[in-house]
């Protein structure tokens, strides 16, 4: 994996780590936001749903109130009136106050008159109901009208009590009158109307398992306590609300399925947030790679490039041109001070590598590597080359009179003779090895050759370096060798020129010796 892979990668796990910590912290913020917004709405579509049946209660105790204080009533009680009966206590009175049930009860609790069209009388089995519980609180009447819900056998009815007294509220309770409404569907749909909430009323107590009870969120009402259980699903909230009747009991739910648009907006808003963050993560990354391409990659690739390139051909004088004032231009700055010191230590162990380290002169391996050149160029351009091999007589002698410091004195001093005999730069003087010494001579034919040879021996007589252990003479002297390429091996040529030498020091030493006026065996 490249360096570009993992810095993308390394990007991709932060960026998306920190767009991942910050979606679960937007998605609890927004839904904690927004469930509070849902429960509020919820909480005030339960309320308004109670509300409005309490109004209708409210409605009924107003005329449980009227006919409660009414002398008239309070005289029927005291006295049956049939005529007033008839003429007060019909049907039409009932549908006059949108009532669907009257009962008067004279003090001892006995049923004087019931009003309800035939139907309910029917359906609403009468000696059950003057038995039941319900009885023995409304039949104790109190100034005050007491509302509540009743459960009956056509079903939950709103129920309002009160004890029947003269119009100027004087006197004794002579009776108790009991007016009723009956959630039935038309009254239930009016209530919806009311409200704009299409919530359900019935009489079964069961809810369903596992609500969640919201406990305290309704103001007090006589329907039932201040709590409600919901339950959510993706999109809607189905919201229960328990009915309890006078004697504080379940009798029924009221129900309301409410759709969630908080939450539907806060599910799109957090779907468009996160696809927006992936478009983000998505484009930072591109132009991240862009980038990194343009400042980074492509100036490292063409930076190891370079870099391999100098190290296959060891071309140390090459600069990696990498520009920029940044850090990568800095270190291609570094490394080109870099090559440059290897290039001097370079050309300095190269110049240690050619040179005799006690004459400095040319060693073997240099004369080696420029005897190859120039008699290749020999070869191919025909331009004579000549070549000189020379031995100090007796040098053996020397250092065992002398001592080898003042051998390696004379070395150094033949050196410099040689350097000073050489007529050209292109001449090269070396040291063989020893006391073997060699000039390399391109475009130098056989007299030039003898020309220098006999300079050499001419300075060595001018130096007069004693050497009294000779038995040549007692001084320094040597004997040279020399020969002219020809189409030949470079083997032979150099074995003509130490054939000559040795010649020449078969003949008496302190001479030269011309390869070419001798018949040598190659």
């Amino acid at each position: 994996m490249g360096i570009r892979s993992k810095i993308l990668l390394a990007f991709i796990l932060c960026f998306g780590t920190m767009v991942g910590i910050s979606l679960s912290l937007l998605h609890r913020s927004m839904y904690e936001s927004y469930d509070e917004i849902e429960r509020n709405e919820i909480a005030v579509d339960v309320e308004r749903m109670v509300q409005s049946i309490e109004t209708s209660t409210t409605s009924l105790r107003l005329k449980t109130r009227d006919w409660a204080a009414w002398t008239e009533m309070h005289n029927y009680v005291l006295k049956r009136d049939p005529e007033w009966e008839k003429e007060n206590l019909s049907l039409s009175t009932l549908e006059s106050a949108d009532l669907s049930m009257g009962m008067i009860f004279n003090l001892n609790g006995d049923l004087l008159s019931t009003i309800a069209p035939r139907q309910i009388k029917q359906e609403l089995n009468l000696p059950l109901l003057l038995n039941s519980p319900y009885a023995a609180i409304y039949k104790g009447g109190t100034r005050e009208p007491q509302c509540g819900l009743m459960k009956t056998d056509i079903g939950l009815m709103l129920t309002c009590w009160a004890g029947i007294v003269r119009s100027d509220l004087s006197g004794d309770i002579v009776g108790t009158v009991v007016l009723g409404r009956i959630l039935d569907p038309i009254r239930i749909l009016k209530l919806r109307r009311q409200t704009g909430a299409l919530f359900e009323i019935s009489s079964t107590s069961d809810m369903p398992k596992n609500l969640s009870k919201w406990p305290g969120r309704l103001s007090s009402n006589s329907l039932g306590t201040s709590d409600f259980w919901t339950i959510h699903e993706p999109n809607v909230v189905h919201l229960f609300f328990r009915l309890q009747d006078i004697l504080k009991q379940d009798v029924g739910l009221l129900t309301l399925d409410k759709r969630r648009p908080v939450h539907e907006q806060g599910e799109r808003l957090y779907v468009q947030t996160r696809e927006q963050l992936v478009w983000v993560v998505v484009i930072m990354t591109a132009v991240l790679a862009l980038t990194l391409n343009f400042l980074l990659i492509d100036r490292l690739r063409r930076f190891a490039k370079q870099l391999v390139e100098l190290a296959k051909k060891s071309t140390w004088n090459t600069r990696i041109d990498i520009k920029g004032d940044d850090e990568l231009g800095l270190v291609a700055t570094n490394v080109n001070k870099l090559l440059a010191l290897i290039e001097s230590q370079v050309a300095g162990l190269n110049a240690l590598s050619m040179t005799d380290a006690l004459t400095g002169l040319a060693n073997r391996r240099a004369f080696d590597i420029r005897l190859a050149q120039e008699y290749s160029r020999e070869q191919r351009n025909g331009k004579p080359l000549a070549l000189l091999v020379l031995d100090v007589d007796h040098f053996k002698q020397y250092n065992d009179h002398y001592g080898h410091p003042a051998g390696d004195a004379v070395l150094q001093a033949l050196a410099e003779i040689l350097r000073r005999s050489k007529g050209r730069i292109s001449d090269l003087a070396v040291r063989l090895g020893g006391e073997e010494f060699g000039i390399l001579l391109p475009e130098s034919d056989i007299n030039g050759a003898k020309i220098v040879a006999d300079h050499i021996h001419q300075l060595l007589r001018e130096a007069n370096i004693a050497h009294i252990a000779s038995p040549v003479e007692n001084r320094l002297t040597v004997s040279i060798g020399f020969a002219i390429a020809h189409d030949e091996a470079l083997e032979v040529f150099v074995r003509r020129a130490d054939q000559a030498l040795y010649r020449a020091k078969h003949q008496g030493r302190n001479c030269s010796c011309n390869a070419e006026e001798i018949n040598l065996v190659t």
